[in-house]
């Protein structure tokens, strides 16, 4: 198992985890890992890993929605996401007059800026809002560069980069991402 992978399935456990016990919990497993990794071979460790991953998940996810956080967290995300396409519309409407080439530098701009305050905003009520924020913001880019082809594809890849890092980005600077170590 490759050290990304295993980064990748320890912030799902930490995100479904409550986070008073997400470090130990995260700590014992991987203590677990090294001793077995000494003992027995690299698919026999995978595989008990994988099996460990597997009989947690339904037990995190009951407790996760009896804790009512997928509720609070799926609202933020959401209420966050309708105020950044508020923003935006009233930025937008602000910018009309201005040249298309004035329009073209002020639209990135501003969406990151309203993303990042957005993403700021929603980790500070809920760490998981941010994440699924940058999720919506990532889902509702594509879709609207699946219908529209009006601007050139540098652009559009732009707006589906931007958009979810500027989320990420405003999320970091509330101080309240965690890391999960190897």
């Amino acid at each position: 198992m490759s050290p990304s992978t295993l980064v990748r399935l320890h912030w799902v456990l930490a995100w479904l985890m409550p986070s008073a016990h997400a470090e130990a919990l995260l700590g014992d497993l991987l203590e677990e890992r090294r001793l077995r990794l000494h003992a027995g071979s690299q698919a026999s460790v995978a595989r008990w890993y994988w099996m460990q991953l597997a009989s947690s998940l339904p037990v995190l996810l009951w407790t996760s929605l009896q804790r009512g956080s997928w509720f609070i967290t799926i609202a933020t995300a959401v209420a966050s996401f309708v105020a950044a396409i508020g923003i935006q519309l009233v930025l937008q409407s602000a910018v009309m007059t201005t040249s298309k080439s004035v329009q073209a530098v002020i639209a990135p701009l501003s969406f990151a800026a309203t993303l990042a305050a957005c993403g700021y905003v929603a980790a500070s009520i809920r760490l998981g809002a941010a994440r699924l924020l940058a999720f919506l913001v990532f889902a509702t880019t594509c879709a609207m560069l699946a219908i529209s082809t009006r601007a050139p594809l540098w652009y559009d890849w732009l707006l589906l980069v931007l958009g979810p890092v500027a989320t990420i980005a405003g999320a970091a600077l509330s101080g309240r991402l965690r890391r999960v170590r190897l």
